[in-house]
C-alpha cells in the first residue's frame, strides 16, 4: 500500500489546495479551517483490485476521490455496488460515515481501476462539519446516496449503547465542601465575636473565609463567590452598594472587557494565524525555529488577549498542526518541547504586561489611586522589563539545557505556502483587526501625548468596533470571557470593603512580624513570600492565591512604606509558577486538546515538570536581581 504524501501540482492533478477550494462542500467553509486542514491532508494512489478500506477497522480517515471506481460490499449488503464518482455532484466522498459519527466503516471499498484520493484525517473533518451545519447536511446527503444500493436496517430502539449507565456515585466531595463552608463561616463569626471586633467586621471576616472555602473545594464557578460577597454585603448593609460594586465601574473592568473585544476580532479574522505560517515561512526548517514560533506568536498575544486560556485557543491549532506533522513517539522530546514553548509563550511575560492577564488588572485595581496612576500601561511595562528580559533570557537558557537532545523535523516549505494560497489575501476583518490592534497599541505609547486614561482609549476603540461591525453578537457572546470579566468587578471592591470595615487593619495586626521583615530586610521578605506562594500554589489555583495574598499584603506595605507595585508584581510574577499540569488552567486546557487530537502521551511531560522545576527559581533569581534596577526606578 502506497504511503499518503503531500503534494502541490502532480499527476495532471490540481494543487491540494486548488483541489479542497474548488469542492462542493469544503469550498463552503472558512479559508482558515481549510489551511489547518491542510497540514493533516495526503494524497494517495490505489490500485486496481487495493481495498482503500474494510468493513469495520476503525474510521479515522475520510477520502476524497479525486477519479476511479471502487466496489463497495459488506455483510449487510445484498449485492456488490458499484461506485463511481459524480464530477457534477458533491458527492465525491468514501468513509463519509466517520463525519456522522461512525466508529468503524459500514462497508468495503476495493478499487476497480487505478484511482487518487485524498486522505482527511476523521477528526479534522468532523470539527468542520460540527461547526457548520450546512457541511455536515451535505456529508449526510453525499452518504445518503452512496448508500442508496446498502440495506441497512435501524438500530433497535436501546441498543446505541452496549451498557446501561451506571449509578452515579455520591457526591463527597461537595457534601465536604459545603459542610466545611458552612462550619468555617460559623467559626469565622464566632471567633471574631468573641474578639470583640465590630458587627460589620465580624460578618464580612465570615463572608470572606466562606467564599475562599467554596474556592479550594471547586463547589462552584471561579466567578460565583465574589458575587457571593457582593450580594451578602449589600444586603448585610456592611458597606453602601455603590462602594461594593465599584469594581463594576472601574478602569480595569473595562479595560478587560475592551481588549476582549479587539482580541475577539483578531479569533474570528484568522490574523494570528496567518501571521503565524508567515512567520512559519520566514524561518528556517527547523524544530528549533518551530519551537521559536510558538513561543513569539503567544508572546505577541500576551498584551492584546487578556486571557490565557483564549491565547490557548488561538495557539493550539497551530500546535497541533505541528505535533501531527512532525508524528511524535510516546513520551517524544520534541513534542514536549513544543507543548513547553507553547505554555511559556502564553504565561512567562503575562506579569509583565499589564493586559497580560485578569489578576493583573485585578491588582491594579486594588492599589491606590496614586499607585493606580503611577503604573498604567506604559509605566507597568517598564518597571517590569528587566524582570521579563532576565525571565526571557532564563527560558530559552533552560530550554536548551532541558531539551537539546529533541530530534530534528522540519515541514516542507510548499506546504506553508499552499497554506498561505488557501488563505488569499488579507480580508476586511484581518485588516480590521490589524487596525484596531495599532491603534491600540498607538494610543498606549502616546498617553502621555493625548492624556486620556488607557481603558477608555481601549474602549473607545471596542465601541468602534461595534458601531461599524466589527464586533456583532455573536463575537460578544463566544469570544469575550464573561466569567472572568465578573470575577474581576466582582472582587476589585475586596480592598475599599476590607478598609471600611477596618479588617486590613486586623490583618496588619496578626501579619506583622511579616511586616517586619517588610520594613527591615526586603530580600529576606521577598525570599518569604516567594517560598509561601509556591507551596501555596500546590493547592491553590493562581487567581484566589493572588487575591489572598494581595488583600492580605497590600495593607502591610502601605504600613511599610513599601511601594504595593512591588509586593503585587512579585505576587503576580510567582503565582504564575507552577511544577504540575494541575496547577495551571492553560495546561489542563491544552491536554484536553492534545487528547482529543491523539496526541495524549506523545511528549514527555517529565521534561516539562523538570523545566518547571528550574524556571521557578529562574523567578525568583530575576526577582532578586531586578532590585538594583527598582531603586534606580525610585521604586524601592
Amino acid at each position: 500500500m502506497q504511503e499518503p504524501t503531500h503534494s502541490g501540482e502532480r499527476g495532471g492533478y490540481p494543487s491540494l489546495s486548488d483541489t479542497l477550494l474548488c469542492d462542493a462542500i469544503l469550498s463552503r467553509a472558512p479559508a482558515s479551517d481549510l489551511a489547518h486542514m491542510l497540514m493533516h491532508v495526503g494524497e494517495r494512489r490505489i490500485e486496481k483490485g487495493e481495498a482503500l478500506f474494510k468493513e469495520g477497522e476503525p474510521a479515522d480517515t475520510v477520502f476524497l476521490v479525486r477519479d476511479g471506481a471502487f466496489s463497495l460490499s459488506g455483510e449487510e449488503v445484498g449485492e456488490v455496488c458499484l461506485w463511481r464518482r459524480d464530477p457534477l455532484a458533491s458527492g465525491g466522498y468514501l468513509g463519509q460515515e466517520a463525519v456522522l459519527g461512525a466508529r468503524g466503516y459500514k462497508v468495503t471499498a476495493v478499487a476497480l481501476e487505478p484511482s487518487s484520493v485524498i486522505e482527511i484525517p476523521t477528526q479534522d473533518i468532523r470539527q468542520l462539519a460540527d461547526a457548520h451545519p450546512e457541511i455536515k447536511n451535505l456529508f449526510f446527503a453525499s452518504y445518503a446516496r452512496r448508500e442508496s444500493c446498502v440495506a441497512s436496517e435501524p438500530p433497535a430502539p436501546g441498543s446505541v449503547s452496549g451498557a446501561t449507565e451506571d449509578a452515579a456515585p455520591f457526591p463527597v466531595r461537595e457534601m465536604v465542601g459545603w459542610c466545611a463552608t458552612l462550619l468555617v463561616a460559623l467559626g469565622c463569626w464566632l471567633g471574631a465575636s468573641r474578639l470583640g471586633l465590630e458587627k460589620n467586621t465580624v460578618f464580612y471576616l465570615a463572608i470572606i473565609a466562606s467564599a475562599v472555602v467554596l474556592w479550594v473545594f471547586q463547589l462552584v464557578p471561579a466567578f460565583a463567590p465574589p458575587l457571593f460577597v457582593v450580594i451578602m454585603v449589600i444586603l448585610l448593609d456592611i458597606v453602601p452598594p455603590d462602594v461594593a460594586v465599584s469594581g463594576f465601574a472601574s478602569g480595569s473592568f473595562f479595560m478587560l472587557l475592551s481588549v476582549f473585544g479587539v482580541g475577539a476580532v483578531m479569533v474570528v479574522s484568522g490574523l494570528t494565524f496567518r501571521l503565524s505560517l508567515m512567520v512559519l515561512s520566514l524561518v528556517p526548517s527547523s524544530s528549533f525555529w518551530y519551537s521559536i514560533c510558538l513561543f513569539s506568536s503567544g508572546l505577541f498575544l500576551t498584551p492584546v488577549v487578556p486571557s490565557q486560556g483564549a491565547r490557548m485557543a488561538i495557539l493550539s491549532p497551530f500546535l497541533v498542526d505541528l505535533m501531527g506533522a512532525s508524528d511524535p513517539q510516546e513520551k517524544d522530546v520534541l513534542g514536549a518541547h513544543f507543548v513547553n514553548s507553547t505554555l511559556g509563550g502564553i504565561g512567562l511575560m503575562a506579569s509583565v504586561f499589564l493586559t497580560g492577564k485578569p489578576a493583573n488588572l485585578i491588582v491594579l485595581g486594588l492599589f491606590d489611586y496614586q499607585t493606580q496612576f503611577a503604573f498604567q500601561w506604559m509605566n507597568w511595562l517598564v518597571a517590569a522589563s528587566f524582570t521579563g528580559l532576565l525571565m526571557l533570557i532564563l527560558f530559552f537558557g533552560t530550554s536548551w539545557v532541558v531539551f537539546r537532545d529533541s530530534r530534528q523535523f522540519r515541514i516542507p516549505r510548499a506546504i506553508v505556502s499552499e497554506q498561505l494560497k488557501v488563505l488569499g489575501p488579507l480580508s476586511s476583518m484581518e485588516w480590521t483587526a490589524a487596525i484596531s490592534v495599532g491603534v491600540l497599541i498607538l494610543g498606549i505609547l502616546f498617553s502621555s501625548v493625548h492624556k486620556v486614561d488607557i481603558p477608555w482609549v481601549a474602549l473607545s476603540i471596542l465601541t468602534v468596533l461595534i458601531l461599524f461591525g466589527g464586533v456583532g453578537k455573536r463575537e460578544i457572546r463566544s469570544h469575550i470571557d464573561w466569567s472572568t470579566l465578573l470575577f474581576v468587578g466582582a472582587i476589585i471592591a475586596w480592598l475599599p470593603v476590607m478598609s471600611l470595615t477596618g479588617l486590613d487593619t486586623l490583618v496588619a495586626k496578626h501579619l506583622d512580624w511579616l511586616g517586619e521583615y517588610m520594613r527591615t530586610s526586603l530580600p529576606m521578605f521577598i525570599g518569604l513570600l516567594c517560598l509561601i506562594i509556591v507551596l501555596v500554589r500546590l493547592f491553590l489555583p493562581e487567581p484566589i492565591t493572588v487575591i489572598l495574598f494581595v488583600t492580605a499584603l497590600f495593607p502591610l506595605a502601605d504600613v511599610s512604606g513599601v511601594s504595593p507595585w512591588i509586593v503585587g508584581f512579585i505576587i503576580l510574577t510567582m503565582a504564575e509558577a507552577y511544577l504540575f499540569s494541575y496547577q495551571c488552567g492553560y495546561f489542563i486546557q491544552l491536554k484536553d486538546i492534545l487528547g482529543l487530537k491523539g496526541f495524549d502521551g506523545l511528549y514527555d511531560e517529565g521534561r516539562i515538570f523538570l523545566f518547571n522545576i528550574l524556571m521557578i527559581m529562574g523567578r525568583v533569581l530575576a526577582i532578586y536581581a531586578s532590585l538594583p534596577f527598582w531603586r534606580y526606578l525610585d521604586i524601592i
